[in-house]
């Protein structure tokens, strides 16, 4: 239960360029109290003041003020600094992985089209494609450990996307496991929040978070976005996603969290795919947003995946977020995103109410297009409820 306690030798600070009834908007401020907490911050309580929008407030128990919290936050996200050596290298190995990736591709393609018997498409599998397959998984290894030296950010060295093997994944976390400590975490949290090693799919990989929504459509991948995007952190700005209204001037680049990006004709005013009227977002606000998964567990539930926050629907899962107006620590929030009346078809207002929470919203994950050049969005934010006088 949030208590009201809050610490008196600072000013809170007013994060006003959010809107909590976004999701994109709701998960960047989360991910500011994630990253403070990472960087030796751990006094800090975040709640939402009713405005216009729900905006998020800070209390960071130290001197903070809105400059040096930028540059805090900038420093984090930045994460280790990646060599030139390094980029060329896992560029060099990502050239050849993609060139075997199409051979095998190409060669796919070119015996399915002599129509073969059964037998003798057996026999030309094994003998002309199994040799691909072998040099791709080769050059694949070569790249994967490529990668590990050339990002910001430990766990993204498990690829471009959120596609490895079980084994791969267990290799991933059993090399974390033994340096992690209870205050330094954040790379173990995170791949439990990307998936598990006992849900996977026919092809015995592991079976994505619903978070992630880019997965090769338009050559953007999820992991692959959050590592380009770290490339870009400036205090400067950070500060115009947290403390402005947001412009949606960033192209590209883009974890697809906010509704703005259900760009579908019938949506807009004109063309959506025309060269003046690009799809855009707030670069910061989707890395800061990726630095919240750690909040969102993903743990298997019978034959699917089961992540904090969500619905199990297959045909429209839904992502459902608290809102309160008393100061939460991360381990308060982290408790609040994963009750289960919060997902619950019709939510216990009177339950979460006893808990903090004033209101609640919910998102549906919904795919735009038909494969394999379908996009990921969420819709607008429903309002499930809000206490009595607040504004949704």
């Amino acid at each position: 239960m949030i208590t009201n306690e809050r610490n008196t030798c600072t000013e809170p600070i007013k994060l006003s360029g959010i809107n909590g009834a976004n999701p994109l908007g709701f998960l960047s401020a989360l991910g500011v109290l994630v990253m403070l907490n990472q960087s030796g911050y751990s006094r800090t309580r975040l709640w939402w003041e009713r405005s216009v929008a729900w905006i998020p407030v800070l209390d960071c128990g130290l001197a903070l003020d809105p400059t040096a919290l930028c540059k805090t936050l900038a420093a984090g996200l930045r994460g280790q600094t990646v060599g030139n050596d390094a980029e060329e290298r896992r560029k060099e190995t990502q050239r050849a992985f993609d060139a075997a990736k199409k051979a095998v591709k190409d060669k796919q393609q070119e015996i399915k089209k002599r129509r073969l018997r059964r037998k003798e498409r057996c026999a030309a599998e094994e003998s002309e494609l199994k040799p691909l397959k072998v040099e791709e998984e080769r050059k694949r290894r070569a790249w994967l450990e490529a990668l590990k030296n050339a990002v910001p950010r430990d766990e993204l060295a498990i690829g471009k996307h959120i596609n490895c093997t079980g084994d791969e994944y267990r290799e991933h976390v059993n090399a974390f496991l033994g340096t992690a400590a209870y205050s330094d975490r954040e790379t173990l949290d995170l791949l439990a929040a990307f998936g598990n090693d006992a849900s996977l799919d026919k092809a015995g990989r592991i079976t994505a978070t619903p978070f992630c929504f880019i997965t090769g459509s338009g050559h953007q991948y999820f992991l692959d976005t959050v590592r380009q995007l770290t490339a870009r952190v400036t205090p400067e700005e950070i500060h115009t996603a947290l403390f402005k209204t947001w412009s949606y001037r960033d192209e590209g680049l883009s974890m697809r969290w906010d509704p703005m990006e259900d760009r579908r004709y019938a949506l807009m005013d004109r063309d959506p795919t025309a060269a003046d009227n690009k799809p855009r977002t707030v670069w910061m606000a989707n890395l800061l947003a990726y630095i919240a998964l750690v909040l969102f567990p993903s743990a298997p539930h019978r034959k699917s995946l089961r992540t904090a926050g969500w619905t199990d629907a297959a045909d429209s899962p839904t992502f459902t977020w608290p809102i309160w107006e008393q100061p939460a620590d991360l381990h308060t929030i982290r408790s609040l995103l994963a009750l289960r009346d919060l997902i619950a078809d019709s939510p216990d207002r009177a339950e979460l109410l006893q808990r903090g929470v004033v209101a609640a919203f919910r998102s549906r994950r919904i795919q735009v297009g038909n494969a394999p050049l379908f996009k990921i969005n969420f819709s607008p934010a429903r309002c499930l409820f809000a206490q009595a006088g607040g504004k949704p």
